[in-house]
């Protein structure tokens, strides 16, 4: 019964002891097991390798190596020696092989070394099963805490990061620098995610390199970075984002294509009471108004900025019942001719929100929240049907000389079916299609061709004719001049407000005039503001303008008294026969 029990003995303490990653450990075990039988030679072989072994010298092991595929049970060393052999098979392609030089194994020392052998095999599966274990755990933490794209610590990790130095009392000095790329869009589109990616990574270890290293750089999501910045004075925080925002303006090669991205910055600093999540927040508010001023800088954030994003926040929430209530209204601002006494030759039309708490608001404080939220597509058909309502009537009571714009966001105008609702609102109101021009900027015009064809194909079974607004601020291209039927351009108040004062701007404005007469265009100076502005487009043989000078933005009651007595009406009505539309008016010859 006694050696049962020392084998069993021994069998558990090899268990205990067995470990392949500890040198010390696995040859304790070897020796154990050649004790065990009186055995010279013990040896692990794995495929082509020794793991460990005692007993032979480097030109027997290769030999006992190289008859590992046949497991003989006698081996002629290459030293004149007998070795007796007990081969047997581990986990996987291991084996365990014991030797004595002169005495075979019995048959009880035989089915104790194989009962050893799957000991060890079995601790073998279950060190691997655990290091597996261990790995797979190491990793999905990593994973966890770390981008998969570009390894920097992801979100998670950065607010931990900050969280860590709140609770020390470290983050008085704490700044964190939100980074975003300014073109990461278009360059996504323009060579696909594949390149995108890899712009990612090269844009992440750049960033690594350009800051210190107890700085933590971390991507949150997309193309959005932050740099933590432990201990710095404002200044300093200030010199990184524009050391940052240059070197990200340097262009990359990424597989073989030279690549610009640029990138704009917000900063925030910890102040007292807030968390980690608080101070990205600002930093990112901070970066949007970066973009805002223009991209390729840095905004330093202040608590006025959270103030106007709540307030956008509850406009945009109020904007969703504007609509269904009615608070969208349209105003009119007068287009006059530059002939003596300035006659009224029409309207633009002007989105306005009476907003019952904060009075009347104009399209800068509501039309980017609906671009943004999806609802400018509704404003412009309310605009529009209200545009055509009131000028079908005042037409119906002898006003047939006028005509009205109305703006059409680029929304809109990328709706196939905008020619089939701009039909059934002129059906609905009565509104004559030669009185009405559709108002649009350059950027919407060619923002997609194939689809401005389509809708300018339904627009001109219509009748319907195009102002281009702000022109001279986009493409400016002779090309959709000549393709699309476009009867007026309106000069950009931008280039207006130079007149008298900057010669640069005088030389566009006549060079628009000059382009626009040649081609059979209307031109509309847009925001004259004085008299000097005024007299300056008269003798450029400008014919038409529109801005405070000749009359503010009004609404239709008072837009409705601006009106000229019928009789005393000084253009005929609006032909339809030529490019501009305008050519019954004398004003509109220059």
């Amino acid at each position: 019964m006694g050696e049962p029990s020392w084998s069993l003995h021994l069998l558990s303490e090899l268990l205990s002891a067995f470990n392949l990653e500890d040198p010390d450990a696995l040859r304790n075990v070897i020796h154990r097991v050649g004790e065990a039988v009186d055995a010279e030679v013990v040896a692990l072989l794995a495929p082509g390798r020794l793991i460990d072994g005692i007993g032979l010298g480097e030109r027997d092991l290769a030999q006992l190596m190289a008859a590992s595929d046949q497991r003989p049970q006698q081996l002629q060393l290459a030293s004149g020696v007998l070795l007796q052999c007990q081969w047997s098979p581990l986990e996987g392609c291991e084996q365990l092989v014991v030797g004595r030089l002169a005495q075979s194994f019995d048959l009880e020392e035989r089915s104790l070394l194989r009962a050893m052998a799957r000991s060890l095999a079995l601790s073998l599966q279950v060190l691997r099963s655990v290091k597996a274990e261990r790995t797979a755990r190491r990793e999905a933490e990593e994973q966890a805490i770390h981008d998969a794209l570009t390894g920097l610590p992801n979100r998670a990790q950065v607010l931990s990061h900050l969280e860590r130095l709140v609770l020390r009392g470290n983050a008085t000095a704490c700044s964190v620098l939100f980074i975003d790329l300014d073109r990461f869009k278009i360059i996504n589109d323009a060579h696909g995610h594949a390149v995108g990616d890899h712009l990612l990574i090269a844009l992440a270890t750049r960033l690594r390199q350009l800051v210190e290293p107890d700085h933590l750089v971390g991507r949150l999501v997309g193309d959005e970075f932050v740099v933590v910045v432990a201990e710095a004075d404002p200044v300093a925080v200030e010199q990184l984002s524009q050391c940052l925002i240059a070197r990200l303006m340097e262009p990359l090669v990424v597989q073989g294509k030279r690549l610009l991205s640029g990138a704009s910055v917000g900063i925030a600093t910890f102040a007292p009471g807030e968390t980690a999540e608080r101070l990205i927040e600002n930093a990112d508010m901070a970066m949007y108004r970066a973009k805002q001023q223009g991209r390729g800088r840095f905004c330093v954030y202040d608590v006025g900025m959270r103030l106007d994003a709540q307030r956008r926040a509850n406009l945009e929430a109020d904007l969703h019942l504007a609509i269904a209530n009615s608070e969208i209204a349209c105003h009119l601002q007068p287009i006059v001719s530059l002939q003596p006494g300035r006659p009224l030759v029409g309207f633009e039309a002007l989105a306005r929100w009476h907003h019952p708490v904060h009075g009347t608001l104009p399209p800068r404080e509501f039309v980017p929240l609906a671009e943004e939220s999806g609802l400018i597509a509704a404003i412009d058909a309310l605009v529009l049907e209200q545009a055509c309502g009131l000028m079908a009537g005042w037409i119906s009571r002898g006003h047939g000389d006028l005509h009205i714009s109305v703006n059409v966001s680029g929304r809109s105008f990328q709706d196939p079916d905008l020619a089939n609702r701009v039909g059934a609102v002129l059906a609905r109101t009565g509104m004559p299609v030669d009185n009405l021009y559709l108002e649009i900027t350059e950027t919407v015009l060619v923002d997609d061709i194939d689809v401005t064809m389509q809708t300018v194909k339904g627009l001109n079974q219509l009748g319907l004719r195009l102002a281009v607004d702000d022109f001279g601020t986009g493409y400016s291209s002779l090309r959709y001049l000549r393709r699309f039927p476009i009867a007026i351009l309106k000069i950009d108040r931008s280039f207006v407000d130079g007149l008298g004062i900057d010669r640069e701007d005088e030389t566009i404005v006549k060079a628009v005039i000059g382009l626009a007469g040649a081609l059979g265009i209307a031109v509309v100076a847009e925001g004259v503001e004085t008299a000097l502005q005024d007299s300056h487009l008269i003798e450029m043989g400008c014919a038409l303008a529109q801005g405070f000078h000749y009359g503010g933005v009004l609404e239709p009651v008072e837009a409705g008294r601006r009106l000229p007595p019928v009789r005393a009406a000084l253009c005929g009505p609006i032909s339809h026969a030529g490019r501009t539309g305008l050519e019954g008016c004398p004003a509109a010859g220059g």
